[in-house]
């Protein structure tokens, strides 16, 4: 299916990810998220309140802390625990790219180029030559009021929770004017199959991930020319049973501070505890703040290769379909690589047969490495290497015996092979092997030398076709799931959904069941004198298998390493009510009700007796294997929905499951904003105290528009201060026919110049700019009072 079929076209290069890393700080909780503003009560551990924010917070952002100076709260904290390699970390608030825009795309800089690399042909064989093949390709945004190109742009759903990024842009664009295609969006992206297991090899270098979108066929441009590629992509669109065009691509040796490598921007090295590396950051960035001539970025960039093929019937549109394999055994690290720990899992592959071929996905499968650049290369510029870990069979498990059909090895996917292919591999298939692998029997992969079991066909997939969604408080959202069972629609089938959540505003943490009720239970052992070893405690309830604990290495995009905790004893409980109620602790409870939900009560294996009150739903699919959930939003936060395919009646809804196996599951991240009522009556009502002075447009934007909407979004997003400086009331009075646009809910929704770009604007500070641009800006401030029916005669925008 999709892309797994012929034709196709491959892609290669790099891409860059320039985000505001003081909105996504993973050690220190300065924004509350939930609610959308400064975390007053952790910074006042510093002595910074709001009343001398605006003399002391961006210093102290843009100045080394140490961890251990940190609250208790914080130090402890298990995505906090430091490593071996580094007991005492510092870093500074802002990060590592404080001016960063959201951005992303492809690289071409100097030698560094992303293009057209080659394709196959209808009846396969690889085609090299052909007036496509070395045009650039890119992903762009939404343009506004201007011809140049503007970059897409990518969002965490979660600041601090690293598994879920929703991937914003307007068209991808492969080619130029006489030879290319521009397909215009119809799905955003949401990134799929993040293994941070593999972050256990050496970090964030070592952690891939899997994009996906889908292009109806009225979405697209073509200009052939002379390209068989592109003339043979567009023929195969007339063929029964295709949608349109699928373009699917991994990212992966994500690397940091590479500037002057990536392009012209300063070089810093912004990771690093040096006094004289952290002294020059500090400097660059204070320069950023004082003058917006001297702001600059810092990104990451990595490795990509993708795929343009075909989108048929039935598939997912932002998530591979068909037949997936997920990890089974893990397999041995080889010992010349010298890598921790000595075993790793593969990651998810998926598999179609057709054709006389077996074609499977392996982008996000075998782990890899950074490597040594061969001679005649920038040595600047990182390339990878595919780990050798052997030859592999591929075959069926019939009644708990594999039985091998077909085999590949390392010369089918070291390097150079994944980079021509996109990590596809094609294997020819005689007409009994073609028999043997589409008799039903689960496919599963089996390492050679070793007889380990290291894949194996799982028979569910559920994906959520609108990706990342942010909604209000109140608001309504009606999601479509769609199901698969061994990579056929599974029809009329049932599905529970529950709701999950994370518990602190830092770091990366595991998923804990929204509940209702208050229940109290041990979230972490503390172990003070060696908070290396803090570990989270995964409760579940009676009757449901225990989880093993792991201990990390850092967390998320820190992550370095993980071990099965065996030895540490002695640690203190830390409960849940007790750490919730700090400045870094996030409630539990439920964000999200449940159309036609059902009530359940079920008891937690410790403390015992120990009763957690939650809803859930079933949902079944239609006759195409969809299925719908209707939620709304009832309290802010960072709700996850995890779908539970229910075919037999014995699906069962566990209390936590471990971030680092959410890559396997069936996960649908929303965002809910905060509901403010008060607001907008409070906006009224210090209007109608100051209208009749002669300064009523400052006094009201010094006592209310300020600080009640922009500052959080000032300190965090410096890069405003290029465009609309947003503690600038005279440069925002003159763009503000621009801004009430921008922060529309339209533009929320999907363009990648919305404000902000991280989509965090509930509607009532929307509705109050809206009011305030509407009826006192663009009416220069008229001495009239203002009432709360005026928020109901506001220009739709």
């Amino acid at each position: 299916m999709s892309v797994l079929n012929f034709p196709r076209i491959y892609l290669k290069g790099h891409m860059f990810w320039n985000p505001p890393t003081g909105n996504n700080n993973d050690m220190f909780p300065l924004y509350d998220a939930v609610n959308m503003q400064m975390n007053w009560p952790f910074l006042q551990h510093y002595n910074i309140n709001p009343a001398n924010a605006g003399d002391l917070l961006a210093n102290w952002m843009i100045t080394p802390q140490a961890l251990d100076d940190a609250p208790d709260y914080v130090r402890q904290a298990p995505p906090n625990a430091p490593s071996p390699q580094n007991p005492h970390p510092i870093m500074m608030p802002a990060e590592w790219d404080l001016f960063g825009d959201n951005g992303c795309g492809t690289v071409t800089y100097k030698d560094t180029t992303s293009t057209v690399i080659g394709g196959e042909l209808p009846t396969g064989g690889y085609v090299d030559n052909d007036p496509l093949i070395t045009l650039p390709y890119n992903l762009y945004g939404n343009p506004f009021g201007s011809t140049n190109p503007s970059p897409a742009r990518f969002v965490d759903v979660s600041p601090w929770q690293n598994t879920f990024t929703a991937l914003y842009f307007d068209r991808l664009v492969l080619g130029n004017d006489t030879c290319g295609l521009t397909a215009k969006r119809q799905f955003r992206m949401l990134d799929r199959f993040l293994n941070f297991n593999w972050g256990a090899l050496g970090g964030l270098n070592y952690v891939t991930t899997t994009w996906q979108t889908c292009f109806p066929k009225d979405n697209l441009s073509w200009v052939v020319g002379n390209s068989a590629l592109l003339q043979t992509l567009k023929a195969q669109l007339d063929q029964p049973g295709v949608q349109g065009l699928m373009f699917r691509f991994c990212t992966y040796l994500t690397f940091y501070d590479m500037n002057g490598v990536f392009n012209d921007q300063p070089p810093i090295d912004a990771k690093s505890q040096n006094k004289v590396d952290m002294d020059r950051v500090h400097e660059l960035y204070q320069k950023g703040l004082s003058n917006p001539a001297d702001i600059f970025f810092n990104p990451a960039y990595s490795c990509t290769s993708g795929v343009l093929g075909l989108w048929l019937d039935g598939e997912y549109p932002t998530a591979p379909a068909g037949v997936r394999l997920v990890p089974d055994v893990a397999i041995a690290v080889p010992a010349q690589y010298k890598l921790r720990p000595p075993t790793i899992q593969l990651g998810v592959a998926s598999a179609q047969v057709h054709d006389n071929t077996l074609s499977l996905d392996l982008m996000n499968t075998l782990p890899f490495m950074p490597a040594t650049p061969p001679a005649g290369q920038d040595p600047a510029v990182p390339i990878a290497q595919k780990l050798d870990v052997g030859a592999f069979d591929v075959g069926i498990d019939q009644n708990g015996t594999f039985v091998p059909v077909t085999h590949f090895s390392y010369a089918d996917y070291q390097q150079d092979q994944f980079e021509q292919r996109a990590g596809i591999i094609d294997l020819p298939l005689t007409p009994a092997q073609q028999t043997q692998l589409t008799s039903g029997a689960p496919l599963a992969l089996q390492q050679q030398t070793t007889g380990v079991h290291a894949s194996k066909q799982v028979a569910w997939t559920a994906e959520v076709i609108q990706s990342g969604s942010f909604i209000d408080v109140g608001e309504t959202r009606t999601l479509q799931i769609m199901v698969q069972k061994n990579g056929v629609a599974a029809k009329n089938t049932h599905l529970l959904v529950a709701e999950y959540n994370n518990p602190y505003l830092l770091g990366t943490s595991s998923y804990y069941l929204g509940f209702s009720n208050t229940p109290n239970f041990t979230l972490f052992q503390d172990f003070p004198a060696n908070r290396g070893q803090n570990i989270e405690v995964l409760p579940q309830f009676v009757g449901t298998a225990e989880v093993e604990a792991l201990v990390t290495i850092g967390a998320g995009r820190n992550l370095v390493g993980l071990c099965t905790d065996a030895s540490a004893t002695g640690g203190t409980d830390v409960m849940y009510q007790d750490y919730s109620k700090t400045p870094a602790g996030i409630s539990l409870n439920a964000c999200l009700s449940l159309q036609n939900a059902k009530t359940a009560t079920r008891s937690l294996q410790a403390p015992a007796n120990e009763q957690v009150n939650y809803n859930y739903v079933q949902i079944t699919t239609d006759g195409n294997g969809i299925a719908s959930v209707t939620v709304t939003g009832q309290r802010p936060g960072f709700p996850t929905l995890r779908f539970y395919p229910n075919e037999d009646g014995q699906a069962d809804i566990v209390f936590s499951f471990d971030y680092l196996n959410a890559y396997v599951d069936f996960l649908a991240p929303l965002r809910v904003l905060p509901l403010e009522p008060e607001l907008q009556q409070a906006f009224v009502d210090q209007w109608n105290q100051v209208y009749q002075k002669s300064d009523a447009g400052q006094l009201i934007w010094d006592s209310f528009i300020y600080p009640r909407i922009f500052e959080p979004y000032y300190y965090l997003y410096p890069i405003m201060g290029k465009y609309m400086p947003l503690n600038d009331l005279s440069r925002i009075e003159g763009a503000v026919d621009q801004l009430i646009r921008l922060i529309s809910k339209p533009y929320q929704e999907e363009s990648t110049v919305a404000m902000p770009i991280t989509r965090d604007m509930p509607q009532s500070r929307r509705s109050v700019l809206e009011l305030w641009a509407q009826k006192l800006v663009q009416q220069k401030y008229p001495p009239q009072p203002l009432s709360m029916d005026d928020y109901n005669h506001l220009k739709v925008n």
